[in-house]
């Protein structure tokens, strides 16, 4: 009888903490987060632990994470732009992560004497997994297990010192110390564990109140960002896709329609996507005569003198018609509202013989522009990792030649310092760390998820560039094609959102440019892998003295 109730037992902790942890992130039901971060995992390590076999607890384990991690990835499931493909790719990385928590599960669970130098032993080799995808293959920088305390800003403040490893960390050890309190019923322990769950909290609050004062009376800036909400069929002429398909032209009436819609007087910046618009920055697309016309329109003739000058990059005389660029538009934008623009667009460098996925930034007194080009590139969609790929992504993706990848991050505007990103590369701590540590006051991103459209990539997404901001404590801008377009103060605080993925509108938001040194940005991901380190050490002379003696 008590063999049956324990089973009951066992049975009602795995359903509880797969329903926990599967959703948990912040993009499904955030709330989640608090319960996964402090006994999610360790009722799933309670409902095994009866298990004799260590094998089938390695087998176990890998079955659940892979079932977790199947709902944390479920956007990769998208199909409609990538194909079919995409599922082996997909299935690679739920048994790649799989895999490794079936590795800390059978550390954690091979004999029941739970120990706090095992504890410290499997947190660290956790963060270490984690830390290491980073670099693996192209390098997955999405979900990590600390993302379970980025639901809500107080707790994310632990990440000044010890980033988004250091949150992972954290998680796990909360977990194994209240597996390891229900195991032994101890009172302290269990006093531990609830000094464990309500510390970062705590330490969140205090870390906020101190900078309470300085943040109340920091400079701010306007800044415009504009959603564009176009699926790749409408922004980009496509095989079977030509009534989708909106003219390059009304796209930017469009974008103009939305910024002026705002009615705002004073605009310090304006944030196009990246992607923005079909054709690189510099392909001299649009007769001038258009152009003059659209904005006549919009502004009235005397818009006319502040266009920028017929001359390269922005114009070029084909057949004694003169053509006009991106370029022209964006500078013309700059011109127009006196604000700095910053777009994201493809260019091309012909003596190099190179092409970038860039972000473009004007402002009125730069001539032409300054140029960041994107360090992180996406395989087979951007850059072609194998050469026996090279066929398929022609055939399935229309990609002939891959992007190169920018060398460094950029600081645009003496004054306001921003630090651009195009995409993804936000989730990447140790590539935004570098933006900063150049004296970054303010990152800007530009994204386009539409590729992932109605999935929860793009939610995860803006999860993951909420962390960078903590991490750095500097504020965060970003203009998406699909959602989230977003503000974020210096602690992860959003101030003004865009939510939904498909609305295509302009938001003006103030931002605070308040910015502070973090512990982070000084040691980067490097603090939590000493430590890392220093345990796996300890660890193995421990257990060599056991052997010895």
């Amino acid at each position: 009888m008590m063999m049956k109730s324990n089973v009951y037992r066992n049975l009602i902790f795995f359903i509880l903490s797969f329903l926990i942890v599967a959703f948990s992130q912040p993009a499904w039901i955030g709330f989640l987060g608090i319960f996964a971060a402090i006994f999610g995992y360790s009722f799933f390590w309670l409902s095994i632990c009866d298990v004799k076999s260590s094998k089938l607890k390695f087998l176990i384990s890998f079955i659940y994470f892979f079932l977790v991690q199947s709902i944390w990835l479920s956007w990769m499931t998208s199909t409609k732009y990538q194909g079919s493909l995409i599922f082996i790719v997909y299935f690679f990385i739920l048994s790649w992560f799989a895999l490794q928590f079936g590795i800390i599960s059978y550390i954690a669970l091979k004999n029941k004497k739970v120990t706090f130098l095992k504890i410290f032993l499997v947190s660290a080799i956790w963060c270490t997994f984690e830390y290491s995808r980073l670099f693996f293959m192209c390098g997955f920088s999405f979900n990590q297990v600390g993302m379970a305390l980025a639901h809500h800003h107080l707790p994310m403040q632990i990440a000044t010192v010890f980033g988004i490893f250091g949150l992972s960390f954290y998680v796990i050890f909360v977990n194994l110390t209240a597996y390891k309190a229900f195991l032994e019923k101890s009172f302290k322990l269990i006093s531990l564990w609830l000094i464990l769950a309500i510390f970062p909290y705590v330490y969140g609050y205090l870390h906020e109140k101190i900078y309470e004062k300085k943040f109340a009376s920091a400079e701010t800036i306007n800044v415009c960002l504009v959603q564009t909400a176009l699926l790749p069929e409408q922004k980009v002429l496509t095989k079977n896709h030509f009534d989708d398909f909106i003219s390059p032209i009304v796209q930017w009436a469009r974008i103009i329609n939305f910024i002026n819609q705002q009615r705002f007087d004073n605009i310090d910046l304006i944030a196009l996507p990246e992607a923005a618009l079909p054709f690189g920055a510099n392909d001299h697309f649009y007769p001038l005569k258009m152009v003059q016309n659209l904005f006549e329109n919009k502004f009235g003739q005397d818009v006319l003198q502040k266009l920028p000058d017929l001359k390269a990059p922005f114009a070029k005389i084909y057949d004694d018609i003169w053509y006009v660029s991106n370029s022209f538009f964006a500078k013309t934008l700059s011109n127009i509202y006196n604000a700095k623009v910053v777009i994201g667009l493809d260019d091309v460098d012909e003596k190099l013989n190179q092409s970038y996925n860039s972000a473009f930034f004007f402002e009125k007194n730069i001539p032409t522009y300054e140029r960041y080009e994107k360090q992180i590139l996406v395989p087979m969609g951007e850059y072609i990792p194998f050469s026996y790929l090279a066929d398929l992504a022609l055939k399935k993706y229309g990609i002939t030649s891959s992007f190169t990848p920018g060398l460094d991050a950029k600081i645009f505007s003496q004054k306001d310092a921003f630090a651009l990103s195009i995409c993804y590369e936000e989730t990447y701590p140790n590539i935004m760390r570098k933006a900063r540590l150049k004296g970054a006051r303010c990152f800007v991103n530009l994204t386009n998820d539409a590729y992932f459209f109605k999935s929860k990539l793009f939610r995860q997404h803006f999860d993951h560039a909420k962390v960078r901001t903590v991490e750095n404590g500097i504020p965060l801008v970003r203009a998406c094609n699909s959602g989230v377009s977003a503000a974020v103060d210096s602690f992860g605080r959003v101030i003004a959102a865009i939510y939904e993925e498909d609305v295509a509108k302009a938001l003006i938001v103030k931002v605070p440019l308040f910015s502070y040194k973090t512990i982070y940005t000084l040691f980067g991901d490097y603090l939590i892998i000493t430590i890392c380190v220093i345990i796996f050490f300890i660890s193995f002379i421990k257990n060599r003295k056991k052997r010895l003696f």
